[in-house]
């Protein structure tokens, strides 16, 4: 009996009384009418029945062994099989060797069973070709089985998940949705069923760890089954199985969907009969994609015609308007046998499923089967102890590949009867682990010394965004990174001075008995890059440029920065074999841009690059932060308006720079009066010239968009030390303000003054005085030094444009 009929035929533990005044003819009649039903618990009990009658009755003994082993009592089945075979005085059952060899094997007993197909074989292969092949098959598969349970897969964890989801009856189909599970059981009751025994049936349960509560009467239907989820990567399509019962136990499923809009699941649409072709079953689906085409389909089993044999796995396109391509049959991977429950993972392009017709432990074993350049690969028996001589049906894994779901009626399972040990599928989960590791080491190419400290990325091909772990360490040259079972690989190696490495390699078929070992040569190279800017117009060296240099090829490559405020000459080491932009940037220019291609520096131990910058935009200035001399203008004056500007107090001031450093580095001495003299001195010349420099670009700029009739608005901030009171500060900003104010109303013969007077240039001002300075500026009138000469209180002795609109 295939495991599509264990999941949805009734095994019950209450069969029809019958008193114990009856009848053998009675207890004979009933088992015969619950064979005719399908219930084989029912049959099992009045055989079991009936023999005691006469114990030695070898037909009613065959009749239990044959209702045990449909009801999957292995144990009792065999026990029955070798009474008749051990009784039987001239072959009336050749079966039952055959029969009490395949419950070893379901048992586990691979050894036994090995030599009682041997002896079957012995005695009957020329009476039967059908069980012939099946006896030879069997038998070596049963020595296979013994080799792979004595090598288990030691990365499986497994773990019965108990009684909060796990009942006596069947629990099936589970799958991990964010924090929830959904899953299938049949612990349900159609109360209007008048069949006898009832028919249980199966709905959807949704479990949130702590819960499990079945979905609503309106997804669940009362009186037929509704079983499986399989929900697209969006989770915005749920595709599940509706099964009604067509006489006594024998079911026929179809295939709907639901359509998902902010979690609720819509109305339900029953797929086309392309797919679900009458008098036939479509049951199990699982969305997934065609390794052939690349796109997307729905995976589902079926019994139609156009198999290999029994229940096979088919699959249909979903096609981008929402219907659906014609179903075909997955050849490569089907067999007469039965194969069933698939389940597509994205993150690998695997499909897993359950079969009958491979090699395997017993029933239904789990298998895979890999996307291997469009076509798939070699299926894969998934070892033991996930596999076991019981069934393994409904396989899921979670998108990262550390933990599964499965079904199984394995001896850990809650037995419908426990006396009999059958019955039923419970709910596992799997924690998987690494099964090996890979051990790395690095070494220079042309010296073949140890390389320390080299980064190494190991990444899963089948997720290239999914980095599964990153080493660095300064002092190792020797790294150990976890594995995965048959899964491909990419190694990437960096280290600065050298090529980055890039190695391919899979765990297909590798023994976990020692590690994995990888040698990394790596090939030392790198380029001088000089780049050096200048003013576009002057053709003069700029000082205060920021350089980033880009490799184009390679994203994830260092961006390479530096601002230089000394000079206009930048250096970088850099990769050779790529392509490079290089990209410099100063306030009030805009951003110059060159290419430095491999063609250009081949042969080349240093290549320069020079980058000439034009003017940039109003925005490209800002902040505009233009500097003064301590008390200017107008010393001591409390007026708020002055007739000096800004352009007249910036030589005397640029002047006194010798001054400014001599004065605050006095009391110094050794690094800390040369670093404080380089800071103050950078300060003249990068900060306070070029401001100046900087104010009259930025108003040949501004011309132009009042010509063009733009309004203008400009926001002037002014700002002192705080060496006198909040009130003068106040008014020495206003000043200061003023002084700008008055620049721009002389410049160019006055010809921004037209365009304040008809409101096209609007100057909105404001002082902050001294309110604004850090607590560390120093004001004290006698601490001249400090409050005069100090970086940080020249700093504060400033105006800003800090803020532009341009409107029409």
């Amino acid at each position: 009996m295939n495991l599509f009929k264990y999941l949805f035929l009734i095994l019950f533990v209450s069969a029809p009384a019958i008193g114990s005044s009856q009848t053998l003819n009675a207890f004979l009649r009933a088992a015969e009418e619950a064979v005719e039903k399908e219930d084989f618990y029912s049959a099992l009990v009045f055989y079991s029945n009936a023999l005691e009658f006469d114990t030695s009755n070898i037909d009613v003994a065959y009749k239990v062994a044959e209702s045990a082993r449909k009801f999957n009592s292995f144990s009792m089945a065999a026990k029955y099989y070798q009474m008749v075979y051990d009784h039987q005085t001239e072959a009336e059952y050749p079966l039952a060797g055959f029969y009490f060899a395949l419950m070893n094997k379901r048992m586990g007993n691979y050894e036994k069973a090995a030599e009682h197909f041997s002896i079957y074989l012995s005695e009957y292969e020329d009476d039967d070709e059908e069980y012939t092949r099946r006896a030879n098959r069997l038998m070596e598969a049963a020595i296979w089985a013994q080799e792979i349970v004595d090598n288990p897969w030691d990365e499986f964890n497994i773990n019965h998940t108990g009684g909060d989801l796990n009942t006596p009856f069947t629990e099936f189909g589970a799958i991990k949705v964010g924090d929830s599970m959904y899953f299938s059981s049949m612990r349900f009751d159609n109360p209007k069923d008048d069949y006898v025994p009832k028919r249980p049936i199966t709905h959807i349960i949704l479990s949130d760890g702590e819960m499990s509560i079945p979905l609503p009467d309106s997804i669940n239907l009362p009186r037929v089954h509704t079983a499986h989820t399989a929900f697209s990567p969006e989770l915005d399509r749920v595709y599940y199985t509706i099964c009604e019962y067509l006489s006594g136990r024998s079911i026929r499923c179809d295939l709907f969907f639901r359509d998902i809009v902010d979690g609720v699941w819509g109305a339900s649409n029953k797929l086309p009969d392309t797919i679900n072709l009458t008098g036939y079953t479509a049951t199990q689906p699982s969305v997934g994609l065609d390794p052939m085409t690349g796109k997307r389909v729905l995976y589902f089993v079926s019994d139609r015609p156009g198999g290999a044999g029994g229940l096979d796995l088919w699959a249909a396109e979903i096609l981008d308007n929402g219907e659906f391509g014609d179903p075909f049959n997955l050849e490569s991977i089907n067999t007469e046998e039965d194969d069933i429950t698939p389940f597509y993972h994205f993150a690998t392009n695997t499909l897993y499923f359950s079969s009958m017709g491979y090699k395997g432990l017993g029933g239904f074993d789990i298998y895979k089967a890999y996307d291997d350049n469009g076509q798939w690969g070699e299926v894969t028996h998934l070892g033991y102890p996930l596999n076991t001589s019981y069934d393994e049906t409904y396989y899921t894994l979670s998108d990262d590949s550390r933990n599964a779901l499965f079904s199984s009626n394995r001896q850990e399972s809650f037995f419908i009867d426990p006396e009999k040990e059958a019955c039923c599928f419970d709910i596992y989960e799997v924690d998987i682990l690494p099964f090996l590791h890979l051990i790395t080491q690095t070494f220079d190419a042309i010296t073949r010394d140890s390389v320390y400290g080299a980064v190494i990325q190991l990444v899963d091909l089948a997720d290239p965004e999914n980095l599964i772990i990153e080493y660095f360490d300064p002092e190792e040259v020797e790294y150990r990174f976890p594995l995965d079972r048959d899964r491909d690989y990419m190694l990437i190696t960096n280290k600065e001075g050298y090529f980055p490495d890039t190695l391919y390699f899979n765990t297909v078929n590798i023994p976990n008995e020692e590690d994995l070992l990888k040698q990394i040569y790596l090939q030392p190279d790198f380029l001088e890059l000089d780049v050096l800017v200048f003013d576009a117009r002057t053709r003069q060296p700029l000082l205060g440029v920021t350089v980033a240099v880009v490799n184009t090829d390679d994203p994830d490559f260092a961006r390479l920065e530096q601002l230089n405020s000394d000079d206009n000459r930048f250096n970088f080491d850099i990769r050779r074999g790529d392509n490079y932009r290089i990209l410099a940037s100063r306030k009030g220019y805009a951003t110059g841009t060159e290419v430095l291609r491999p063609e250009e520096y081949e042969g080349l131990t240093t290549v320069e690059k020079r980058i000439y910058l034009d003017i940039g935009s109003l925005a490209d200035f800002l902040p505009l932060v233009l500097y003064f001399d301590n008390d200017e203008p107008d010393r001591r004056s409390w007026n708020r308006n002055t007739d000096v500007l800004y352009s007249e107090t910036f030589p005397p001031y640029f002047e006194k720079r010798d001054e400014f450093v001599a004065t605050y580095t006095e009391p110094l001495s050794g690094p800390e009066a040369r670093e404080a003299g380089l800071k103050l001195t950078r300060f003249f010349e990068t900060e306070v010239k070029k401001g100046h420099e900087d104010l009259f670009s930025f108003l040949e700029v501004l011309v132009p968009h009042l010509e063009a009739g733009d309004r203008v608005n400009i926001y002037l901030k002014g700002y002192a030390s705080p060496r006198a009171s909040r009130e003068y500060n106040f008014i020495l900003g206003l000043r200061r303000i003023n002084s700008v104010k008055n620049d721009l109303l002389k410049y160019e013969d006055g010809i921004l003054s037209k365009y304040i007077d008809n409101g096209l240039l609007n100057i909105r001002e404001e002082s902050f005085g001294s309110t604004s300075a850090p607590p560390d500026v120093i004001g004290d009138l006698d601490d001249e030094r400090n409050s005069i000469y100090s970086l940080g209180a020249s700093k504060e002795r400033r105006v800003e444009i800090i803020q532009i609109e341009v409107g029409q």
